[in-house]
């Protein structure tokens, strides 16, 4: 039996004057108020499909903030490092940061930019190696979930497979022994509620887990996550929603200690779903399809 077709709300589209002038989207999020951001490039900077590195560092980029204001930008330059994740910072700041990092044990380069409110590089950090989710909340803080080639790599911050680190790369949080189920192997998303950050992971065992930490204190809590590999997912109160590889929306309810699925339905959108991000915020979630971002509730 095929899912219900669902229709998101449409939130912002790359204009075409942008098109025109070949300048494309390399990274985006939602910040912790709810706006969403879009970093651009031009066209030139990119590398042939399937390359990798798939942008030339630096190049200068132009990010793009959307809100119920309106649109407000601010040119970044130069970004010297590869934008895997993008995020926003309380004061105007902004973090572009790549999934990897070379280097060696105590002389790890970085792999990610702290941009002031001018646009200008700030600070750089190394933020650990194979990042595969991140997320910043309203207090500064970077939520990371990492990849087993860092979790089993030499870069000290990711071993612990989930960690929190300020705007300065100092760790503020990570788990305790025995406070998780079990032992990550691989971050997926993350998202926040209120103060509240979110961690979606899967470890060596079959299922995985949403890890919810609170940083007014007390020890993180862990469920079963209904949905075994989401892109992305938003949580608020006892609502859930969750984004498919596949192109499903899954929504969910808190029932006892774990999620009971309450109904799906199937994404039929132009331009090819982002099937690598998608940015949950409060109950919302936001995700990208060719050059159109759209938003879903819990």
């Amino acid at each position: 039996m095929s899912s219900p077709a669902v229709r998101p709300v449409e939130e912002w589209r790359l204009p075409g004057e942008d098109a025109r002038a070949g300048r494309r989207a390399v990274a985006w999020t939602a910040g912790p108020g709810g706006e969403l951001a879009v970093l651009l490039a031009d066209g030139t900077d990119l590398a042939a499909a399937g390359a990798w590195p798939r942008i030339r560092t630096p190049f200068e980029g132009e990010l793009v903030t959307v809100t119920a204001r309106g649109e407000r930008r601010l040119p970044l330059a130069p970004v010297a490092v590869g934008p895997d994740h993008l995020a926003l910072l309380p004061g105007g700041r902004v973090l572009v940061a790549g999934c990897r990092s070379d280097g060696e044990p105590g002389a790890w380069e970085p792999n990610a930019v702290v941009f002031g409110a001018d646009g200008r590089p700030a600070r750089e950090l190394s933020l650990g190696d194979d990042v595969g989710a991140l997320v910043t909340d309203r207090d500064g803080r970077i939520w990371l979930a990492f990849g087993d080639e860092g979790i089993y790599g030499d870069h000290p911050l990711a071993h612990s497979g989930l960690t929190a680190v300020d705007s300065a790369g100092r760790v503020v949080w990570r788990p305790g022994r025995g406070e998780l189920p079990d032992f990550p192997l691989e971050g997926l998303a993350a998202a926040t509620e209120g103060r509240a950050a979110w961690l979606a992971w899967y470890p060596d065992s079959s299922g995985s887990h949403l890890t919810r930490i609170d940083p007014a204190g007390g020890p993180s809590s862990s469920v079963r996550c209904p949905v075994r590999e989401p892109v992305g997912f938003a949580i608020t109160g006892g609502r859930g929603v969750f984004l498919t590889a596949e192109g499903e929306i899954v929504r969910c309810e808190r029932a006892g200690q774990g999620w009971q699925e309450t109904g799906r339905g199937r994404l039929h959108l132009p331009g090819g779903l982002d099937r690598e991000r998608a940015h949950g915020r409060d109950g919302v979630l936001r995700f990208r399809a060719g050059d159109v971002w759209y938003r879903v509730e819990a």
